[in-house]
């Protein structure tokens, strides 16, 4: 393990300065006549609570020279912190803007660097005459009294306040701390009045700090320790300094509640974490879940207004936060050759890790549409895709402007500066704030992308009257699902996902498919459509243009069909199998439909979903063809045509579509949906039809 070297600069005694003789004495050991660096004046004062859509509890810090800049912190979901992340624990890597060293044993760590790790609950002046600095630090204690693994769980907030001051050249320093009343209400956090506090006690840091280049260097351990943090200092064995919020030993608290299970560890340096971590620095591990992090203070962002010549208006605001990233690297990625990517977007109480968690539970309660398939992930190997997922920053991202549209370009271009992204492979999709937020995006930079494939869009979706441009004929894959209960499937507000569409999409965008997920969950319905959306981008890829079809003509018993083109020209097409005669109605197997229709164009999938347990899994098949989607069941009679309503589809969070409602699409198949042999046979006339195309029978 590389050590870091030992500081041997000069602290200068306090009355040196008062005696007005540092600018010479500086000279003198420097050797030179430049001029020394002012000490720094202090950072931004503290803004107030803020619920964010990450949160952390442990930043490990590396102790040998040559990655004394890279630390990682843990992450856990800010909104529910008793929940664990069930299939990835995210180790985010993260550079300070100064360099640590070792001074008499301690880690010397600047206190800038410190004030955004915690920002923005981290505060300190600096007084250059006394050469004294006083920190401000609050922490917030947040634990789940009702309604826990829920989407709006009750929690309670305890704000603690950490004073302290401490002097350069000194070890000794002073604290305090003021506990604050609990309030389940978030907004009354910062107003809440003080329940306890402590007295001033005197406190001894394991080194005096000290000033480079103008900057303040604190020994980590004990100064973290001094603001209330647990320390975990192995690194003789590991080559890492943990700093938490949270210690092990406490229990009662949501972060280590023995009660709650997950990949979380009790204790911040684990073997695991260690050997991750390491395999990061080292390169070793260049692929699978990454997670990266960069720092947003102030910045411009698009209002979401325009003036009068359509220009955008901006407006500065102040992030002053830490952002984690989410990154996946397929296996198969080659670094030499340009690479397809997707954007994958976060919803309104979700967070980077909420497109992976969440339909990766769902999908291994439910049978597999691809052998060997069973995680997100696994589709992104298959299909060969560079997946980012951004954290949106806080709750409900409208991500087509204010800080999230911020977020995805800032984070776009850290990725296409580590990795080959092709500019001519590139789509996005996303689920609830996240659907809204890739039409949203995609209305300011439709020409970043190929195609895009929003499911369940929230209520920030656009309506037909800001629909302008590329939108209007992007190749979008939109699916709404019919058990929703934030998005409603079938409500009558404007913003329910059927009404939506009928009344804003359907005639506005002129390349568009939709998919009606049946008993498709709002959190999990993503899960059930990863082939359709990986199927569609590859088909928009696909230069091949679709099947000039203008007519086919099936005879019961024969196993060939007489195809005629748009244009008039006839051919023979051998199917596998015979249409069979069913009740008098002629079914012909879906995959001979494909081989007339085209493979790449007529598509049929397995869709399974549930809605709240694995019991209650509702299985179709959904096939895509012509811009439409149609989901039948095998031995039922049972059509859905993409945006038809049916009885029980959800109208609000507990009522449903009654059985006499007006809107409910009555259609069926003439005869039911016949497996014969392994294949799936359908009535081929009225079927067909559904697609805009005709068939004829001898």
């Amino acid at each position: 393990m590389h050590t870091l070297p030992q500081y041997t600069g000069v602290v200068l005694p306090r009355f040196f300065v008062r005696a007005g003789l540092i600018v010479g004495i500086v000279l003198a050991i420097a050797g030179c006549a430049t001029t020394p660096v002012a000490l720094e004046q202090g950072s931004r004062p503290i803004a107030g609570y803020l619920d964010y859509s990450h949160d952390k509890n442990s930043v490990l810090f590396n102790t040998s020279d040559r990655h004394a800049q890279t630390v990682f912190f843990d992450t856990f979901y800010p909104f529910d912190p008793s929940l664990r992340y069930n299939n990835a624990e995210a180790m985010v890597r993260y550079e300070l803007e100064h360099k640590p060293f070792m001074q008499n044993g301690a880690l010397m760590v600047a206190l800038g660097d410190l004030r955004k790790l915690y920002a923005p609950f981290f505060s300190y002046t600096v007084d250059a005459a006394t050469q004294q600095f006083a920190v401000n630090h609050h922490f917030f204690r947040k634990h789940v009294a009702a309604g826990s693994g829920s989407r709006a769980p009750r929690i309670e907030y305890t704000k603690i306040d950490w004073q302290g001051r401490y002097a350069l050249a000194s070890t000794a320093a002073t604290v305090s701390s003021a506990t604050h009343v609990t309030t389940t209400n978030r907004n009354s956090i910062d107003t809440s009045i003080v329940a306890s506090s402590s007295a001033t006690a005197a406190v001894m840091l394991d080194a005096a700090p000290v000033q480079r280049d103008g900057k303040i260097y604190v020994p980590l351990a004990s100064f973290m320790r001094s603001l209330g943090k647990t320390i975990t200092n192995d690194t003789a064995a590991s080559g890492y300094l943990a700093v938490s919020h949270v210690g092990p030993a406490d229990t009662a608290n949501d972060l280590f509640n023995p009660k709650y299970t997950g990949l979380y560890p009790n204790t911040p340096i684990t073997p695991g974490r260690v050997k991750t971590m390491n395999g990061l620095l080292s390169g070793e591990i260049s692929k699978g879940n990454l997670w990266l992090a960069y720092y947003f203070g102030d910045i411009k962002v698009f209002s979401g207004k325009v003036d009068a010549d359509g220009k955008d208006i901006n407006t500065a605001m102040s992030v002053d936060r830490i952002l984690p990233y989410r990154l996946y690297i397929p296996k198969n990625h080659n670094p030499n050759m340009p690479s397809k990517f997707t954007f994958m977007l976060h919803g309104g109480t979700g967070n980077e890790n909420a497109p992976f968690e969440r339909p990766n539970d769902h999908l291994k309660n439910q049978p597999s549409p691809m052998p060997g398939i069973v995680t997100f992930e696994d589709y992104a190997d298959h299909y060969n895709y560079i997946v980012l997922s951004p954290n949106g920053w806080t709750r409900n991202p409208v991500w087509g402007s204010g800080p999230g549209e911020q977020a995805m370009l800032h984070t776009l271009e850290l990725v296409k500066s580590r990795y080959n992204i092709d500019a001519d492979r590139m789509f996005i999709f996303g689920n609830s704030a996240g659907g809204a937020g890739s039409m949203n995006f995609v209305l300011r930079h439709g020409r970043l992308f190929k195609a895009m494939a929003p499911t369940a869009p929230g209520g920030s979706k656009p309506f037909a009257a800001d629909m302008k441009g590329i939108i209007l004929d992007m190749p979008t894959l939109l699916s709404c699902f019919t058990a929703d209960v934030t998005v409603f499937y079938a409500g009558t507000a404007k913003d329910s996902c059927q009404p939506w569409h009928q009344e804003n999409v359907k005639n506005t965008m002129r390349n568009l498919t939709l998919v009606s997920i049946d008993n498709g969950h709002h959190s999990y319905g993503p899960a059930s459509l990863y082939q359709l959306a990986f199927d569609f981008f590859e088909r928009v890829l696909d230069k091949r243009q679709p099947a000039n079809i203008g007519g086919v003509r099936f005879s019961a018993g024969k196993t060939t069909a007489t195809v005629t083109t748009a244009g008039g020209t006839t051919s023979t097409v051998q199917l596998s199998s015979a249409p069979l005669s069913q009740s008098g109605v002629l079914t012909v197997a879906l995959d001979d439909l494909a081989k007339i229709y085209g493979p790449a164009d007529f598509r049929v999938y397995d869709v399974h979903a549930y809605n709240r347990t694995p019991a209650d899994l509702v299985s179709v098949k959904t096939v895509t063809y012509n811009k439409v989607a149609v989901n039948i069941k095998p031995g039922e009679r049972f059509l859905r045509v993409g945006g038809a309503i049916h009885g029980n589809d959800t109208t609000g969070l507990t009522n449903k579509v009654a059985a006499d409602d007006p809107r409910i699409d009555k259609r069926t198949l003439s005869v039911a949906a016949q497996n014969v042999n392994g294949k799936l046979y359908v009535p081929v006339i009225e079927f067909m039809q559904l697609f805009g195309r005709t068939v004829t029978v001898e």
